[in-house]
């Protein structure tokens, strides 16, 4: 084995770890680019002929598939927090509001704070909300009421 197969090699195992810290962090970034280019480079500069090369590189692949597995494994126990896995509820997710529990708002006035083109902000007795004009433009600081709550949006007409 000469000088340019054991450099080779040790491209190769480089090329390896690299792909394999890829699995550990999110995204496709500098560890799986390298990993690739590094593994690349190390099965050409292995072999010999295109047999050999063909050989370490089937060899390589099935490393890599078998790191993936083991870290699908670990990282798919609970016992192991994932570095890439949410395994917190997000806060909002049960802060569903009902469109019949809106009904309560139909005739509340209130006042824009924002333009509506014909979508905004209103203020309704002290609660900032977004609000949906009936398709028209109101300016800001305009009276407004609410009319009806379609769809959970709340629409609003210009106070009379």
């Amino acid at each position: 084995m000469g000088a340019v197969q054991i450099l080779g090699v040790i491209v190769l195992i480089i090329g390896i770890l690299l792909i394999g810290v890829e699995f550990y962090m999110p995204g496709f970034g500098f560890p799986g680019i390298a990993g690739i280019i590094f593994t690349a480079a190390g099965i050409f500069l292995t072999g010999n002929s295109m047999q050999q090369r063909v050989i370490v590189g089937v060899i390589a692949i099935v490393i890599i598939a078998v790191m993936l597995v083991i870290s699908i494994v670990i990282f798919g126990s609970k016992k192991i927090k994932s570095p890439i896995k949410l395994d917190e509820d997000l806060p909002g997710k049960n802060l569903f509001i009902d469109e019949k529990d809106m009904e309560y708002l139909i005739g509340k006035k209130g006042v824009a704070i924002t333009d509506l083109k014909p979508s905004g902000k209103g203020e309704f007795d002290g609660v900032k909300l977004d609000i949906q004009s009936a398709n028209y433009y109101i300016k800001k600081d305009s009276a407004l009421v609410i009319t009806e709550v379609k769809d959970n949006r709340i629409i609003v007409e210009e106070e009379k």
